[in-house]
């Protein structure tokens, strides 16, 4: 078994490394960030994100399809954030996984048909919240997504202090 590190670049890039996910700070009108939450207790979220395509990658419309997908929800055209450089995975090349950030400009509802997959259920963190709830140790991301949310979205995350869930 092959284990994985993760180095934060908050920059572009290089051309030759492979994209492996595509994740998401998408923040609600409070400042708070949608996670994905597959448990009772809030213990395994995940942030929305999508994986590259094939014919064309567009880390852009990966996430926005990732979004309305899987969370239910519209976003604003997403800002790049910087990105993690994946060790372990392959000798040759490293791999990345690229983060952005986005505004929810719509919440829709997510019922699912009987035979559909369940999908998970969309909380709305305080950012101070986020790390534990994502279980990383490093904050990198979470930090350039909050000063993206002040200086570009007008939000002030840090004021959020309770999570919220959204049918």
């Amino acid at each position: 078994m092959t284990t994985l590190t993760r180095r934060w670049f908050p920059r572009r890039m290089p051309d030759d490394t492979r994209v492996r996910q595509i994740y998401g700070f998408c923040f609600d009108s409070a400042g708070r960030v949608l996670l994905g939450d597959e448990s009772e207790e809030g213990a395994q979220c995940t942030l929305p994100g999508g994986a590259p395509t094939w014919d064309g990658f567009d880390c852009l419309a990966a996430l926005t399809r990732g979004c309305r997908e899987k969370y239910g929800v519209s976003i604003t055209r997403p800002i790049y954030l910087g990105y993690w450089k994946v060790l372990g995975q392959s000798p040759e090349l490293p791999d990345a996984e690229l983060f952005l950030a986005a505004r929810v400009t719509t919440f829709h509802r997510t019922s699912v048909a009987p035979t559909a997959h369940r999908l998970p259920d969309r909380l709305l963190s305080p950012i101070s919240e986020v790390a534990d709830r994502l279980g990383w140790s490093e904050d990198g991301p979470i930090q350039v997504a909050g000063s993206v949310a002040t200086s570009v979205f007008g939000l002030n995350p840090s004021t959020a202090r309770q999570a919220l869930r959204r049918a």
